[in-house]
């Protein structure tokens, strides 16, 4: 995400370097707190209990993911601690503690796009302060959608694999294999995707967040 700024300059630098800041921020301390707060109505207090179900985002941010995220452009928060052992449903409260982060991302896609359109379509003068709300709103559009496409991946530790998990048997040969080779297979993918990128200027992964991001986009463009 760091590139990004590389298109501003002055004033517009530190708006946009705010702007970046701020939806990272939000984005995974809001994904984290999905997950805290669905485990905890499904009868687990044990995120509660480690000071995990806040709006603080200190709670849920990891320093060294939070700097990954701005240089690199992929980085991690601190994971929401979960005893499913406690949960009323063993099987669907693992489904929807597992899909609860990437719906709040998705969720927060489409508001902050329509709060995007909304500053396209209806701002006629700008400042500073409606170019940060532009940038923020679209921002927080893009990351989101990146997030919920990602995170739905089956490769552990994602929540798309722990989404599939629930709804096998133990010792199955497919979660075993993701379970182990997951972060390697993980890390091949992001490095394959950005050689594809830079040699043929494709992204299967853009395509794909481009592809879930068409409801939202065609909705809203034919609603405003």
């Amino acid at each position: 995400m760091i590139s990004l700024l590389r298109n501003f300059t002055g004033t517009e630098l530190i708006i946009a370097g705010i702007a970046m800041l701020l939806t990272l921020i939000i984005s995974l301390s809001m994904h984290e707190l999905a997950h805290a707060f669905v485990a905890y109505k499904n009868g687990d207090d044990t995120a509660k209990l480690m000071g995990r179900l806040t709006l603080n985002p200190i709670a849920h941010l990891d320093p060294m993911g939070l700097l990954f995220c701005i240089i690199f452009g992929f980085g991690w928060a601190k994971p929401v601690p979960v005893n499913p052992l406690k949960f009323k449903k063993y099987r669907s409260g693992m489904a929807w503690v597992s899909v609860a982060g990437v719906i709040t991302n998705y969720i927060l896609a489409f508001l902050s796009y329509l709060g995007y359109v909304l500053c396209v379509r209806f701002v006629v003068n700008y400042n500073y302060f409606f170019i940060f709300l532009e940038l923020f709103f679209y921002l927080m559009f893009s990351l989101n959608i990146m997030l919920f496409v990602f995170n739905l991946l089956p490769l552990y530790p994602l929540d798309g694999f722990n989404l599939v998990n629930s709804f096998t048997r133990e010792n199955n040969k497919f979660i075993n294999f993701a379970k182990e080779k997951g972060p390697i297979t993980l890390l091949c993918i992001l490095i394959f995707d950005d050689i594809l990128y830079f040699t043929i200027g494709l992204s299967i992964l853009q395509c794909i967040v481009e592809f879930v991001s068409l409801p939202i986009t065609l909705l809203l463009g034919l609603i405003i």
